[in-house]
């Protein structure tokens, strides 16, 4: 078997296979042999007729199942040679055989991804900006109660102009040249005005102004990039028909709200105090999370590499999942999630070859340290501390979360380090809508 490779990329490799006479003759004879003990036929005993009669009724199914055969246990041989590390499936190029005379010889190409070579990996002095909060102020906690209010406000109908912070509630429907379109209809949607919540560019500004029963009617032309290929570089008519306008009406900061806050005695300082320490802790992930997001990017910046398209393709398949999942909108799309599927899979690349080059080995002590966190926000922690304990998917997904932390700790001490301070609310929004 003679084998040569060539290059394509960094993930992509194409490999060509030539089996001579010598590798296939004796596989054929083999499974006629094989074939000739195992079949009867009508005027011979039972195992005893003769391989030209074997070869002349099941000569073509034989030689399918040896060009099958060696197919695979060739690449296999090859791949296993050469000393590649193959992802996705294979696709073959130039088959080049006549199954019917495969004694003859057979060649054949193949494109492999693989996954990327990488021959240093540059981990000395990334650069990663380190966020300082002094303190939590009182004016920060009187924005977090803010926030509460906010999160528990009710609507109230009005019969009056859509104003900013009301909240409109729509039904739509677009047309290309007069013709629908998948998901160009949508009832019912409630649009926030002055939050960029709105599902279309430009229908707030033709919100504003409107009053329950008016319509509106407007064009959007879209970018050729945007992620709906179906309305992407299309001129799209829209009709807006607003349903209601509401008002938001915020609960008082009094003894009924705060106790259904959980605070028992209803008492402000209690609240107050408790908000301080949920801040705190917010705070605290909110800095990992933002050290964690800058020395990764800091070492993607610092080794560029290319990822494999299948790898990118089953992230993305992935994350559309979880999104659809989290934000309950069934029309998401994968191409949506293409770019950070791309910077996940790179990234995650990068962490395994430095794991491996570097021999960190993942700590006990911090995987149950870590499990103990997780149940202590239980009622019976004991309960969940058996659960992940039992169950080795569970369990994983530790391993792998505190090996990320271990890799995290090893780049720090290596990393060059600036200090920035800043307040509470504008570190714990470094990182949000962002994930690795």
């Amino acid at each position: 078997m003679q084998v040569s490779v060539e290059t394509i990329s960094t993930a992509q490799s194409r490999m060509t296979i030539e089996l001579p006479k010598e590798y296939i003759e004796p596989k054929v004879k083999k499974h006629l042999k094989s074939l000739a003990k195992r079949t009867k036929i009508n005027g011979f005993r039972p195992g005893k007729a003769p391989l030209g009669i074997i070869e002349q009724r099941y000569g073509s199914k034989i030689r399918q199942d040896v060009f099958n055969e060696v197919l695979k246990s060739s690449l296999d041989e090859a791949i296993a040679q050469e000393k590649l590390q193959v992802v996705g499936e294979p696709v073959f190029n130039n088959l080049n055989s006549d199954i019917e005379k495969i004694e003859q010889g057979l060649s054949y190409t193949v494109t492999l991804e693989t996954y990327p070579q990488i021959t240093t990996l540059n981990t000395d002095k990334l650069q990663v900006e380190k966020l300082i909060v002094e303190e939590i102020t009182e004016s920060d906690i009187d924005t977090m109660l803010e926030k509460l209010r906010q999160q528990r406000k009710t609507w109230l109908d009005v019969e009056r102009a859509a104003k900013t912070d009301d909240q409109v509630t729509i039904d739509f429907i677009g047309t290309i040249n007069g013709k629908s379109f998948k998901d160009n209809e949508v009832k019912q949607i409630p649009v926030i005005l002055g939050q960029s919540n709105v599902p279309l560019p430009g229908l707030e500004e033709q919100l504003l102004g409107t009053s329950a029963g008016d319509k509106r009617e407007f064009d959007i032309n879209f970018p050729q990039e945007h992620n709906n290929k179906e309305i992407a570089g299309q001129k799209v008519n829209f009709i807006v028909n607003i349903s209601k306008i509401a008002e938001p009406k915020l609960p008082e900061l009094d003894i009924e709200f705060i106790k259904s806050l959980g605070v028992d005695d209803g008492s402000i300082d209690k609240l107050r105090d408790d908000a301080r320490q949920n801040m705190l802790g917010e705070l605290d992930s909110g800095l990992k999370m933002q050290t964690k997001l800058q020395i990764l990017d800091a070492l993607l910046q610092a080794n560029p590499i290319e990822a494999p398209q299948s790898l990118i393709n089953q992230e993305a398949e992935h994350l559309l999942e979880l999104r659809k999942e989290e934000f309950k909108v069934p029309s998401l799309n994968i191409n949506m999630f293409k770019e950070e599927a791309a910077k996940r899979v790179k990234i995650g690349i990068l962490v395994n070859e430095l794991v491996r080059t570097n021999n960190i080995q993942v700590s006990q002590e911090k995987i149950e340290q870590a499990i103990q966190k997780i149940a202590a926000g239980f009622e019976e922690p004991e309960k969940i501390v058996k659960e992940y304990h039992d169950h080795p998917k569970f369990l994983q997904q530790i391993e792998s979360m505190v090996l990320e932390e271990q890799v995290v700790d090893w780049l720090m001490e290596k990393a060059q380090v600036t200090e920035k301070h800043t307040d509470f609310y504008t570190a714990v929004s470094e990182h949000q809508g962002t994930t690795v």
